[in-house]
C-alpha cells in the first residue's frame, strides 16, 4: 500500500510525463500551424470551456466528496451528467454559427461543432476517472492519462500533417475523449451503471449548483483574453497572447495536476476525520507556492529566452505580456487550494464571491487600460487578480476559521523567497553577454534561481524545508538498504 507521499511523488511523475508529451506537441503545432490558425482553435475552445461547467454540473466534486458512494448515487449521477453533457451538446453545436458571429470568423463554426461532439461521449468516462481520484488510484489513473495522452498527441501530429489547419486540435480532442473514456472504465476493474436514474437528484443538484456557479465563473475568467482580445484585436492577437499564456502556465502545468488530483478529496478526507482544515490549508498552500512563486519569477526573468528557444521568432511578439502574467499567476497561486477546501467542507457557494469580484475586476481594469496591446492587456489582468485578495481573505476567515494575520503570517516568507529567486536571476541575466544563446542563459539563470531557491527555503524556515529534508532522509536510508 502505497502511502499518501508516495502516491502525491507518483502522481507528479505520471502527470508531468503527460506534460512533457503535451509541452512538445505544442512546439511542435506552432511550426506546423500558424498563429491565426491557433487563434481561432482558442477562441472556440473558449466556449467549450465554458460549456464543460454546465456539462459537469459539479457531479465529479460530489462523487469525490461524497463519504460513501452507493449504485443508486453513481445512477443518479450519471443522469444528471447525461441530461446537462448531451443539452450542452446539442446548444453548442446549434449555437456554433452565433459565436462565429461574435467573432466575425466564419472559420470557428466547424471546430465548435466538432468539439461539442465530445459531449455526447463524455458522460460515460467521467464517473470512472472521478472514482479513480476519488480513490487516489494513481497507477489506474496513470494508464488513463498515458493512453490518452499518445492518442492526442498523435492524432494532432497527423491531423496538422494533413492539413486540417484549426480544426486539428478540434478532431484529435473528440477520439481522445471517447478512447479516454473507455480506457477509465476498464481500469475499474468492477461494474459501473450504463443505465441513468433519475430519482433522489436534490443532493446532487443543490450541491452541484455551487459547484457550477463557482466552474463558471473561473471558465469566465479563463475565457476572458480570448473574448476580450478576439473582439477588439484580431485571431493573432489572440494567438499571441496564448502563447504567452502557456509559456507562464509552463510552472503550472508541471505542479497543478497533481495539486488538483489530491486537493478536493484529501480536503474532504481531512473534515470528514477533524473537521477543521484551516492548518492542513496552510501547510499545503505553503509547500505549492514555494515552487510556484520561484518559478514565475523566473519565467518573468527569461520570458524571451524561452519563446526565443521554444517558438521561434514568429512569437516574439508575446513576450511583452509574460512579465504581468507571472504576477497574475503568482496572486493567484497564493488561492489555489480555496477552492477545493471550501468544496470539501461543503461550503461550494462560498467560493462565488471571490470569482465574480475577480472577473469584474478584470474587466474593469481592461476596460480602463487597454490600449491595443499585449502588455497593457496583461497589466489589467494582474490587476484584476489583485483586487481580489480581500474578499478570498473574508472568505477564508469566514468558512475556515483562517483569519489573514494567520495566512500572511505563512504567506508572506513564501512571498520574500520567490521575491528572492527573481531578484537573483534577473541579476545573473543582466550579467551575462547579450549575444548568448537563448538555452545557455535559461541553463545559467535556472542555475542560479536553483540555488536561491534551496537557500531561501532553509533560510527562510519554510515547511518546504522540512520536506526536502524529509526527502534527502528517505534517499540516504534508501541507499543504505541496498
Amino acid at each position: 500500500m502505497l502511502s499518501v507521499r508516495q502516491k502525491v511523488a507518483l502522481q507528479f511523475v505520471f502527470s508531468n510525463l503527460a506534460l512533457v508529451a503535451n509541452f512538445v506537441l505544442s512546439i511542435v503545432l506552432a511550426r506546423l500551424l500558424s498563429p491565426e490558425e491557433i487563434g481561432i482553435f482558442s477562441m472556440s475552445a473558449v466556449l467549450i470551456a465554458v460549456a464543460h461547467v454546465f456539462r459537469d454540473f459539479g457531479v465529479t466534486a460530489f462523487i469525490k466528496r461524497e463519504k460513501e458512494l452507493t449504485p443508486d448515487i453513481l445512477r443518479n449521477a450519471l443522469g444528471v451528467l447525461l441530461i446537462s453533457s448531451w443539452s450542452v451538446a446539442l446548444l453548442m453545436y446549434l449555437s456554433a454559427s452565433y459565436w462565429a458571429r461574435f467573432f466575425q470568423q466564419d472559420s470557428v463554426i466547424p471546430v465548435v461543432q466538432v468539439l461539442a461532439l465530445g459531449f455526447v461521449f463524455i458522460p460515460f468516462g467521467a464517473i470512472p476517472t472521478a472514482i479513480l481520484s476519488r480513490e487516489m488510484a494513481v497507477e489506474k489513473t496513470a494508464y488513463v492519462t498515458g493512453v490518452g495522452t499518445v492518442v492526442y498527441f498523435v492524432a494532432s501530429v497527423i491531423l496538422a500533417l494533413k492539413g486540417f489547419g484549426a480544426m486539428t486540435m478540434a478532431w484529435a480532442n473528440l477520439i481522445n475523449i471517447i478512447v479516454a473514456g473507455g480506457m477509465a472504465r476498464w481500469m475499474m476493474e468492477r461494474p459501473l451503471p450504463w443505465l441513468p436514474g433519475f430519482r433522489q437528484l436534490r443532493d446532487i443538484v443543490h450541491f452541484g449548483m455551487g459547484n457550477l456557479l463557482t466552474a463558471l465563473l473561473k471558465a469566465a475568467d479563463n475565457a476572458l483574453p480570448d473574448i476580450l482580445l478576439g473582439r477588439w484585436m484580431s485571431p493573432a492577437a489572440v494567438g499571441l497572447f496564448s502563447r504567452a499564456n502557456s509559456t507562464v502556465n509552463m510552472a503550472g502545468t508541471v505542479l497543478l495536476p497533481t495539486v488538483n488530483y489530491f486537493a478536493l478529496p484529501h480536503m474532504a478526507k481531512v473534515h470528514h476525520s477533524h473537521g477543521a482544515v484551516g492548518a492542513e490549508y496552510l501547510r499545503a498552500s505553503s509547500l505549492i507556492n514555494a515552487l510556484m512563486l520561484p518559478a514565475f519569477a523566473t519565467i518573468a526573468v527569461l520570458a524571451h529566452d524561452i519563446v526565443a528557444l521554444l517558438y521561434g521568432k514568429a512569437w516574439l511578439e508575446a513576450v511583452p505580456a509574460i512579465p504581468w502574467l507571472c504576477l497574475s499567476y503568482a496572486i493567484a497561486s497564493l488561492f489555489t487550494l480555496s477552492a477545493p477546501s471550501l468544496t470539501g467542507v461543503g461550503k461550494p457557494y462560498a467560493a462565488i464571491g471571490p470569482y465574480a469580484m475577480l472577473v469584474v475586476a478584470k474587466i474593469a481594469c481592461a476596460l480602463w487600460l487597454m490600449d491595443g496591446t499585449l502588455h497593457t492587456f496583461a497589466l489589467a489582468m494582474a490587476l484584476g487578480q489583485l483586487f481580489s485578495v480581500p474578499y478570498y481573505l473574508w472568505v477564508h476567515h469566514r468558512f475556515l476559521s483562517l483569519r489573514w494575520t494567520t495566512w500572511s503570517r505563512t504567506t508572506l516568507p513564501v512571498a520574500a523567497q520567490g521575491l528572492l529567486v527573481g531578484v537573483v536571476g534577473l541579476g545573473v541575466r543582466q550579467l551575462l553577454p547579450s549575444g548568448i544563446a537563448p538555452w545557455a542563459a535559461i541553463v545559467l539563470t535556472g542555475i542560479a534561481a536553483g540555488v536561491t531557491f534551496l537557500a531561501g527555503c532553509f533560510a527562510l524556515s519554510l515547511p518546504m524545508a522540512d520536506e526536502l529534508k524529509r526527502m534527502r532522509l528517505a534517499f540516504v536510508q534508501r541507499r543504505q538498504s541496498r
